[in-house]
């Protein structure tokens, strides 16, 4: 399957997903909805500070990464830590 293929599956869930998402407030899903959509923000949240740390990880190799790289990733993980909770302040290390 082409990238043109896989970028039209994606164009057609989205405008399903846009087209019955009105519907299903209507009917009075929008609390489930709602549930649903704070699900995935923290899972994709999750999912972004697991890569993060995998990538500062790799970057920790000796003769693989620069300083200046992982100094950037680490204040990419502090800001997806404050966004995750927002109580939580210290810095990654």
């Amino acid at each position: 399957m082409g990238s043109g293929h896989s970028t039209a599956v994606v164009l057609a869930f989205y405008g399903i997903g846009r087209w019955i998402q009105p519907r299903l407030r209507a009917r009075g899903h929008g609390p489930t909805l709602d549930t649903l959509a704070g699900w995935h923000s923290r899972m994709s949240r999750l999912g972004a500070l697991h890569s993060l740390h995998a990538l500062r990880t790799i970057q920790s190799l000796p003769l693989y990464g620069s300083r200046q790289q992982r100094e950037t990733i680490d204040m990419m993980i502090v800001r997806v830590q404050r966004e995750t909770d927002p109580a939580r302040h210290d810095l990654y290390r």
